[in-house]
């Protein structure tokens, strides 16, 4: 299974192949970041509700963020600290640009909602559709340590006995930021159907090299709408500009 570094090595990698993109525009906004470059633009969540270093800047250099490379913002990803990590995740994003490979419109809703009719299905990190999803699922066991978290969900000391036995298991990109997607991909079973999902995901083919199976994220298509959004604070619901796509393994 990958390490942190091997996924972060491989997010970074497949951006590093748009080098020469310069940066355009960015936010740090209170729930998400987001970066526009030449190439394209990309967001990922800020984790406002999780720890992150006290007496530190969250963020180093802010302020005068806007005179680096992409790609030297995207290295950001490998910060301790959360905020940092997740500006660096959004320029990634940034620099990936729209993908290759066989893309569609479904929703995640849509994929889990096919995939985990009569199955065990394992949600890290709440999605919004999660109540209209259980009925169809002979269980879904969803586990919440943000901001999102709602009586019904499951605590992290569940994990290690309940992913095994999920037959689909729905991961938020935002475990790549708090790092904590490579011990979730250890206790997975092997025939299991994985899916990163969430506006934060990077949508590279080179990431169905760990175990994943489906990446469901997000195409900026008005950068401008975004970025607006994002700077005011805005929450998922809130920004729109965004198309919703699936990018699936040739």
């Amino acid at each position: 299974m990958p390490t942190i570094d091997h996924l972060h090595d491989t997010i970074l990698g497949a951006a590093a192949r748009n080098r020469g993109a310069r940066l355009e525009d960015l936010r740090v906004g209170q729930h998400w970041a987001a970066v526009r470059t030449t190439r394209g633009s990309g967001m990922a969540s800020t984790l406002r509700g999780e720890a992150h270093h006290h007496g530190v800047p969250p963020i180093a250099d802010a302020g005068s963020l806007h005179l680096l490379e992409p790609l030297a913002l995207a290295e950001r990803l490998r910060s301790d600290s959360l905020p940092e990590a997740a500006l660096g995740l959004a320029a990634a994003n940034a620099l990936l640009g729209p993908p290759d490979g066989r893309l569609t419109e479904h929703k995640a809703e849509a994929v889990l909602g096919e995939r985990g009719a009569g199955r065990r299905v394992a949600m890290i990190g709440r999605f919004p559709f999660a109540e209209r999803l259980a009925p169809r699922c002979a269980e879904l066991w969803v586990f919440e340590r943000g901001d999102g978290r709602t009586d019904d969900d499951l605590d992290d000391d569940m994990v290690d006995e309940l992913l095994p036995q999920a037959d689909v298991v729905a991961l938020t990109a935002t475990t790549i930021v708090n790092r904590t997607l490579p011990g979730l991909l250890e206790l997975v079973r092997p025939d299991a159907f994985v899916l990163l999902l969430g506006p934060s995901t990077p949508l590279t083919a080179d990431l169905f090299r760990h175990r994943v199976d489906l990446l469901c994220g997000t195409l900026i298509v008005d950068p401008e709408a975004v970025l607006r959004a994002v700077g005011q604070g805005a929450v998922t619901s809130q920004i729109g500009g965004v198309r919703r796509v699936c990018l699936w393994p040739e």
